[in-house]
């Protein structure tokens, strides 16, 4: 059940709160101010789902007058679960993610500070369920078996071409998605570039899994803040605030771009 937080209305001056069927998932550290770029603010609400309460996810509307639900977002262990976080966005009528985390740069050529699309991944997850299945309520969407049995497109190519129209010659990686505590041992990274892994990141998976179960498209993309254990720390000199102000700029001609026609596929094969 979606329930209006107390300090917002659950509508706006024009009338009700427009329906929007994008989710931007906000797993980096930024200014408070830095997401005005995507508008006011006209909802916000919290979803009890069998899996919890979700987090807070704010309805924005941005300057072109395109609704995109936001939410500031952790799915370590202790905080959400990351099932109720994709359970929630299916009731708010979300159909399409994009997921913006923070990554560990593991393959030597990619440096701190730098974005990346991923391409694929590698779960590495202990902690977390990865699958409504396991415990799914009798009342579950059925499409789900569709989302779960397709596993052609790890991510919407629709919405990956939108980033790399937006984003041009940024590197697309394969990351190892991962509920760790700790930052990975140099032993461990060596590892995971041994599998083919270009990066490591902690917000990413199982949602992506979780999302194809609910039919939903979904995207990521990583801001490398760190170098992987087992290489030289590298220079802190600002380059990874800068990246990320630099993409939120861009998130609201992302919006547009996702709030267009759906023409990929993801779930239809």
């Amino acid at each position: 059940m979606a329930t209006p937080n107390s300090a917002f209305n659950s509508g706006h001056a024009g009338g009700p709160a427009p329906a929007a069927n994008l989710l931007l998932l906000i797993a980096v550290l930024l200014p408070p101010k830095a997401l005005d770029v995507l508008g006011s603010v006209v909802d916000e609400r919290t979803v009890l789902t069998p899996y919890g309460e979700s987090g807070p996810l704010a309805l924005r509307v941005t300057p072109n007058g395109d609704p995109v639900w936001v939410q500031p977002y952790t799915g370590l262990p202790t905080r959400t679960d990351p099932r109720a976080t994709i359970y929630a966005a299916k009731q708010l009528g979300v159909q399409r993610v994009l997921n913006w985390d923070t990554g560990i740069a593991i393959n030597p050529v990619l440096q701190r500070g730098e974005p990346a699309i991923v391409a694929d991944y590698i779960s590495w997850i202990f902690r977390q369920a990865d699958s409504f299945f396991a415990s799914a309520p009798a009342n579950m969407d059925p499409a789900m078996d569709r989302g779960a049995a397709n596993v052609r497109s790890t991510f919407c190519p629709q919405l990956m071409g939108h980033l790399r129209s937006l984003m041009p010659g940024v590197p697309e990686v394969v990351t190892v998605g991962t509920d760790f505590l700790r930052r990975e041992t140099r032993a461990e990274a060596r590892m995971f570039r041994s599998w083919g892994a270009d990066a490591l990141s902690y917000n990413l998976v199982p949602e992506v899994a979780l999302a194809h179960e609910m039919g939903m498209c979904y995207a990521g993309l990583l801001t490398l803040t760190a170098l992987g254990a087992d290489r030289p720390p590298g220079i802190h000199d600002g380059t990874v605030r800068a990246t990320m102000h630099a993409i939120a700029d861009l998130l609201p001609i992302f919006v547009a771009l996702a709030n267009g026609p759906i023409t990929c596929k993801c779930m239809s094969d």
